[in-house]
Formats: C-alpha cells, structure tokens, sequence
C-alpha cells in the first residue's frame, strides 16, 4: 500500500512541477484564440516567410487551421540555398529545400506552396519594388483575407531575411491588398525569449541586446497541444536543416512530442493590421 501512496504522491509533484513551469514559461496574460479570422471573413489564408522551415514558427496554428476548413497558401521568398554545413551545394540545396517546402505544405494541408527566386541572405540587398510587387501579385492571385508572417524589427529571432519579409509583407498591406483584412505576425513572449537566449544559438548569435528592440508583444496566442504529431513531423520533414532545427527547437528529439508541445503548447502572434 505504501508504494503506491509514494507513487501517486510523485506524480502529483511532477504533474504541479510541470503546470509551474508551463505557466512560468508561457504569458497566462495573452488572451487564447482559436481562430484567426474575423466573424463572416472568408476563411483564406497565406503565411509568407523567407525559407522554407521558417513555416515551423507557426506550424501548429496553420495546422490547425487547415484542419478547420481555411485554405493556406504558404509562400517562401528564397529557396534557402545559403544555409551552411548541410552536405549540399547551393544549386543542390536549393532543389532539396524546394522539395521539402513541397513536403511542408502537404503536411499543413496547404493548397498551394510557392518558392521564389530571391537571394537567400541577399533580401536585404534586393530591389524592393521588386520584391513587392512579388508579394502583391500572390496576394491579388490567391486572394488570402488572413496573413501570418514575420514582424519587421526582429524577424523572430533576428535574422535579416526575416526582418525584411516581414517589412515588405506589411508594407505591401498598407499600400493596398484589399483583399487582406488582417496581418498577424509571429512573436513570442519574454519568458521564452529569455529561455531561448540561454538555449539558442541562433538567438544568441542575431537577437537584439536593447529589449526596447526586440519582439512585439503578443496580442494572442493559439493553441496548439492538438497539433503536436503534426509539428513534430513537420521537423522531420526538413531533414536539410537537422542541424538549425535542433539549435531552434532544443531537445525537440529527446522528449515526446505530446509532453514537448504541452510544455511549449501555443504559438503567440501580434495583430499587426486589423481593417
């Protein structure tokens, strides 16, 4: 009787650990949602990104979305052929991370996945009036009335390819796209940017020093505990960027998906237009 009374004790204990450090981690704040469309909106949505595997920020919510009847179009600015030490060439990289874009969108149950022929790490150096009108032309194709993409001060975790799809994105909705009557950008709360500081190289290498600098603070965050098979799939699916997945996702591979995406269990967006 008595191992058992211990037992039940011990996974009581781990069961409050688990919720304090849930809690701790996340901003119980940030109002949950569930939807990202507003009320009689059509139910079209497209996520625009500078690489493919920069769809994994908000993998859960496009999921779940998807799953929910909403169409997605996921567009990738580059083909990501820069990324280094993956045993590729450039020209190599690039056909294999086109592919797995292709792979991506299936997974997230996207209609249409477009990969552009920008400058992977040039985007900074990029016309822009021809990068936008890219990103006008796909909007005024595909008509979404919702997109997610990257804010345009950090870029989720500084990169300049991010920070510059993000300001072309809303810059392009500002200036016109009547079609889109929200924005949401991805962003996370202080909690995990100062856990990912200590845990990620990649923020550790590109993330501002001034927090006057850094992330927008999140207006919402959805749910995604429902989506953890998916996720963690999708992780998979970009088997080119093992290495880069591994710094941003840390022990992603060494815990169970429906324990890893209980503890990190939402994705947190900034409503960045609203009209």
């Amino acid at each position: 009787m008595l191992p058992l009374i211990v037992f039940f004790v011990v996974a009581d204990l781990v069961l409050v650990a688990f919720i304090l450090a849930r809690a701790r981690l996340n901003d119980m704040k940030v109002p949950i949602r569930r939807d990202l469309f507003a009320s009689g909106a059509p139910r079209t949505i497209m996520a625009i990104w500078a690489h493919p595997d920069d769809e994994i920020t908000s993998a859960g919510t496009l999921s779940a979305l998807t799953k929910s009847g909403a169409d997605l179009t996921l567009v990738y600015l580059t083909a990501g052929e820069a990324a280094r030490d993956t045993g590729y060439s450039r020209e190599e990289l690039a056909k294999v991370r086109r592919e797995e874009a292709k792979a991506a969108g299936a997974l997230l149950g996207a209609s249409h996945v477009e990969v552009l022929d920008f400058p992977d790490s040039g985007l900074t150096t990029t016309d822009p009036a021809v990068a936008k009108a890219a990103i006008a032309g796909l909007i005024e194709r595909f008509q979404p009335g919702v997109i997610v993409s990257f804010d345009e001060q950090v870029g989720f975790y500084g990169h300049p390819d991010h920070v510059q799809t993000g300001r072309w994105v809303r810059e392009v909705v500002n200036e016109g796209a009547p079609s889109v009557t929200r924005l949401y950008q991805a962003t996370l709360p202080k909690a995990l940017v100062s856990l990912a500081l200590k845990l990620v190289q990649a923020f550790r290498d590109n993330y501002p020093s001034d927090p006057a600098r850094g992330l927008p603070p999140a207006t919402l965050a959805f749910p995604i505990a429902s989506q953890a098979k998916t996720k963690r799939r999708l992780l998979d699916v970009h088997k080119s960027q093992a290495k880069i997945i591994a710094d941003v996702q840390p022990y992603y591979d060494r815990v169970p998906a429906w324990l890893y995406y209980r503890l990190f269990d939402r994705e947190y967006f900034t409503l960045a237009i609203d009209r």
